[in-house]
């Protein structure tokens, strides 16, 4: 038993671990989004190991050593072979729509990564079909192991490329594979040994098979490395990006640049982020060389205020850091969460970006933005947030689901309360046909000022445009007429178009760049700047309306009643103009749903164990199909309020998964002594759901109430903090699990591992559901409608626990 309960811990570990990994590979590979698709179907792996012991119950039982040893060796020998195998799949998802062997292909990486979950999933089902007397303390390591499998790769992926990685949890598969081989005999501890050294030697990055990621032909990487002379100069890995540094003479990027610049433009590296985000650093003798940042929509700021003080959220390579030195700007305090894009600028590029970041007048802050304007004391002239998304992705609709805490309502309004007096938040965004992107962050921010009391948002927004990007600026305070005409004059010497300035007249829109439509920008601009904006936010074409906290999708632009429209009037060419990364996520629910139905209801049918067990099925199944959705949602809802709080995406994700994980599996240990001291199963679920209800509603409203206090602590006391208010629910979640089951086990043991297999298929399809849901309702709905479904597993409870 304890050699068995370390090896679930290690393959707990190890299975979670490969999600994660997977999850950053695919999204380097090809995009975030192709990650729910693809993970979400290899997972049904995990759930489907459920169906198979509940098929094999018997045979499986019987040798059931064998069998553990047998998948587990399945597992750690497949994760390097599926992976290198799916990336020789050609398969190119911007081809999906008319080309149907991209169908084909797309299964073909369902199939693949579904073999390592698959034996995952079983050697764990297996293990607590035979040991269902034990479920509390198995129940124990497979948490903790998850929790731990997850923070360790974390911190693994610091350093090292996702493809290596995979050779790190296939060790540790192997590892679980001579613990178990060793209650059987030393013959199997020499067989996993000699299969180890084999995976080592064939898929090493020195050897015959080594791991790679095959990158889309679409991305920008491709390209910049097609260019003549093209040089890589720096790779750097982490759970934030994978950073390559490409040097090339023909490298020019300057989104938005006026027509009628006709300078010399400065020579440029790029640095890119997941083969696909691109920040440029300069090379300059002096700040004369950066004219061209003048001619640029994001410069109508510094044309506005004289000698700033500057606060660059998103620093990058240093462009509009360079830009406001050049703009006259007294200091700039540049901040930046990725610390391996600054150290590359301040260190290994420091010539080359002519000792940008080491001058006395450029701070470098290491933050995310919205952490770093909410935390903060310091007050500035101009605060700039300059197109921190990639060009490719966001106009294909790539980034739908991407949460940003930076462009939400309370995000703006935090920003304008950290400007001096007449200060100015510029944001420069990039232009999408039909018009959506830009359109959305004006009608944020005209939100904020509303929240602030501002009757007349006009008045204090300005708007222009060039032939790809388009700024606002907005002031807490009304601009002046001197600052109206000065805006104006600086639109018409740079041939930019006027969207919104206070006092704008129809005659003064759509000059230079021309749209066949009309002035449409101008044309919306008045409508959400107007009292009616919530009527026109409801009946545009694509969803513009304000994203918040709760619903922090800035990006999510889809609309269902407007898909017929779209593909009844652009024919095959709609998908180009849909935000069809969330159509990937409404295609990866359905999937998920068949597949799980199938896999779930499949047993009733062919399986004689599951068919003539004597418990009520329909009940059983409800109740650990509520546990998985619940469990999910709650893990999801405070994912979200854990990272706004913690203040960095990674810290927050790994600090509450491993929090949720290690104390939900403390309260499985905790519950199976209670089990021993004779306390009623019903009376213990029914209490740990209670105390999850109340415990979840009272720490929402915590973290809304107290939210400003909280934040006011340093980052490692924010952990600590986000730590102690997760870790009391997390420790009632994971009662209402192995009690279950374990009071199963004692009155039909054939359906144990099938309500571990319903209960890995609910959390699969949760993912999913989830973030449907927290899209469309916000992450606070998701975390009630987790909160409900927990009281109807308790009212159900009564059922299978009498």
């Amino acid at each position: 038993m304890t050699l068995l309960a370390i090896a679930i811990f290690l393959i707990s570990a190890a299975a979670l671990a490969l999600e994660l990994v997977l999850v950053r590979a695919l999204s380097i590979g090809h995009w975030h989004h192709f990650s729910y698709l693809i993970i979400s179907t290899a997972l049904l792996g995990f759930g489907a190991g459920g169906t198979f012991v509940a098929l094999g119950s018997k045979k499986l039982t019987e040798h059931y050593r064998g069998w553990l040893w047998s998948l587990v060796m399945g597992f750690a020998m497949s994760v390097p072979v599926v992976f290198y195998l799916s990336q020789k799949v050609p398969f190119d998802e911007v081809q999906l729509i008319w080309d149907r062997r991209q169908i084909l292909y797309l299964f073909e990486y369902y199939l693949l990564l579904f073999v390592p979950f698959f034996c995952a999933g079983s050697s764990i089902a297996l293990g607590f079909t035979v040991f269902a007397d034990k479920a509390p303390r198995l129940y124990f390591y497979n948490m903790v192991g998850s929790g731990l499998g997850a923070g360790g790769i974390v911190a693994l992926m610091y350093g090292h490329a996702p493809e290596n990685l995979l050779l790190v949890i296939s060790g540790a598969a192997f590892v679980a594979a001579v613990i178990l081989g060793r209650s059987l005999s030393q013959r199997w501890v020499a067989a996993t040994l000699f299969a180890a050294a084999v995976c080592v030697f064939a898929f090493n990055p020195a050897g015959p098979f080594a791991l790679s990621i095959n990158i889309s032909q679409h991305k920008s990487l491709l390209w910049y490395r097609e260019l003549p002379e093209a040089q890589l100069s720096a790779a750097r890995y982490s759970p934030l990006a994978r950073l390559e540094a490409v040097r090339a003479p023909a490298i020019r990027n300057f989104p938005g640049l006026s027509l009628v610049f006709a300078g010399a433009l400065p020579e440029q590296m790029v640095i890119i982020s997941d083969a696909d985000g691109i920040s440029a650093i300069n090379k300059f003798d002096n700040f004369s060389d950066l004219d061209c940042y003048d001619y640029m929509t994001s410069a109508l700021a510094y044309h506005l205020l004289g000698n700033p003080e500057v606060c660059v959220i998103g620093a990058g390579g240093g462009s509009d850091v360079a830009q406001a030195l050049s703009l006259g700007a007294a200091e700039v305090t540049a901040v930046e969460m990725n610390t391996q894009i600054t150290d590359l600028v301040r260190n290994t590029f420091n010539d080359f970006a002519s000792g940008l970041f080491r001058r006395d007048d450029v701070e470098i802050i290491a933050a995310e933005g919205r952490s770093f304007l909410q935390t903060t004391p310091d007050r500035f002239d101009i605060i700039g947030i300059s197109l921190l998304d990639s060009f490719s992705a966001s106009a294909a609709g790539l980034y739908a689901l991407n949460e940003s805490h930076l462009y939400t309502v309370e995000a703006v309004e935090k920003a304008l309360s950290r400007l001096l007096g007449r200060g100015l938040l510029s944001v420069t965004r990039v232009l999408k046909t039909p018009p959506r992107d830009s359109l959305k962050m004006l009608a944020t921010i005209a939100e904020a000022l509303r929240r602030r009391g501002v009757a007349e948002p006009g008045n204090h927004i300005m708007m222009i445009r060039s032939w790809s990007t388009g700024t606002v600026v907005v002031s807490p305070e009304p601009f002046s007429d001197a600052q109206i005409t000065e805006a104006r004059e600086f639109a018409r010497q740079r041939s930019f178009d006027l969207v919104h300035v206070p006092g704008i007249i129809p005659a003064e829109v759509n000059r230079y760049h021309v749209l066949e439509e009309g002035p449409v920008y101008y044309r919306s601009a008045q409508r959400i700047l107007s009292g009616e904006w919530k009527g026109f936010c409801r009946d545009y074409v694509y969803n513009i309306r304000p994203a918040t906290d709760d619903r922090p999708y800035f990006f999510d632009f889809f609309k269902w009643r407007s898909l017929p429209h779209m593909i009844s009037t652009l024919g095959r060419q709609w998908l180009a103009f849909s935000e069809w990364g969330y159509l990937v996520l409404a295609a990866t629910l359905v999937q998920a749903v068949l597949a799980s139905s199938l896999f779930i209801l499949l047993p009733l049918w062919i399986a004689r164990p599951v068919r003539t067990a004597e418990a009520r099925k329909l009940f059983v199944l409800i109740y650990f199909l509520l546990l998985g959705l619940a469990y999910m949602f709650l893990e999801m809802g405070f994912i979200q309020k854990m990272t706004l709080l913690i203040g960095h995406p990674v810290f927050g994700v790994a600090a509450t998964l491993v929090g949720f994980l290690f104390f939900s599996g403390c309260g499985s240990l905790a519950c199976g002594r209670l089990l021993r001291r004779g306390r009623p199963a019903r009376h213990l679920i029914v209490t740990a759901i209670s105390v999850v209800v109340v415990l979840g509603i009272g720490e929402i409203v915590l973290l809304r109430l107290g939210f400003e206090w909280l934040v006011s602590f340093s980052r490692p006391a924010r952990m600590m903090l986000g730590v102690l208010i997760t870790a009391p629910l997390a420790f009632f979640m994971g009662m209402p699990f192995p009690i279950g089951l374990k009071r199963l086990a004692a009155r039909s043991q054939p359906l144990v591992p099938w309500a571990w297999g319903v209960n890995g298929f609910a959390s699969v399809t949760g993912a999913v559901l989830g973030t449907l849901l927290a899209i469309s309702a916000g992450f606070t709905a998701v975390v009630f409608v987790a909160l409900g479904g927990y009281l109807l597993a308790a009212v159900v409870s009564r059922r299978i626990c009498p």
